[in-house]
């Protein structure tokens, strides 16, 4: 079975992202690059997360072809390829339908700050709106790729959260900060004040420090 290591990762993240209320159904995306074979891992179209196991992921090219699987990939596979064969730091890919992110991206359009310190860690920096396009549509992936830049996240105007990342864990890392972050925000506003935002460069240096940190029991540390 090809990328199998991918696939398990892929079946463990959407449980989290499943139990921690993020997606629900068959709603929502998850994909894994390996570069040294230049495959995809990515879930499938229609099939419920609780009923997938490690075969009803999709493997795929950047191409789009089907290398391996028994069930279509997702329809926003364009959503999850875009990344890989533009960004080198990316190789992971989630696309959730996280409430408070969704309901930011209907009630804002300027991008979501870093007030959180724990945010700045998992984000590295504000949240932007992708403007709305079509689910499913070689041109969401374009403009959301845009609105994202070099950063990790983007909130899809109308439609849900997409989180990137070096490996599948930072990017759910990603998913919760900006989760988190949009929850805080709605809270903060309903009580008629302005939220205070961390500077860039606090942002920064919380990021790097995170992305950096090694365990106490690490004899490199």
């Amino acid at each position: 079975m090809k990328l199998l290591e991918e696939r398990k990762k892929i079946i463990s993240i959407s449980n989290k992202l499943l139990t921690d209320g993020f997606i629900n159904d068959g709603q929502g995306n998850l994909s894994i690059y390996d570069r040294q074979s230049g495959l995809v891992a990515i879930t499938p179209s229609a099939v419920p997360y609780d009923q997938r196991d490690v075969e009803d992921i999709c493997v795929v090219d950047l191409d789009r072809n089907i290398v391996e699987g028994k069930w279509k990939p997702t329809s926003e596979t364009p959503l999850h390829l875009i990344y890989y064969k533009n960004r080198l730091d990316v190789n992971a890919v989630i696309h959730s339908h996280a409430l408070n992110s969704t309901v930011f991206g209907i009630i804002g359009d300027e991008p979501m700050p870093m007030i959180l310190t724990e945010a700045a860690t998992g984000l590295g920096g504000a949240v932007p709106i992708a403007p709305y396009v079509r689910p499913g549509t070689d041109e969401l992936a374009e403009v959301t790729f845009k609105a994202i830049g070099d950063g990790f996240a983007a909130i899809m105007a109308n439609h849900g959260l997409i989180t990137v990342g070096p490996t599948i864990e930072l990017a759910y890392a990603a998913t919760a900060a900006a989760e988190a972050t949009a929850e805080t925000l709605i809270l903060v506003r309903s009580m008629g004040v302005k939220a205070k935002s961390l500077s860039d460069n606090e942002v920064k240096s919380l990021r790097e420090l995170f992305l950096n940190y090694k365990p106490a029991n690490n004899p490199d540390a």
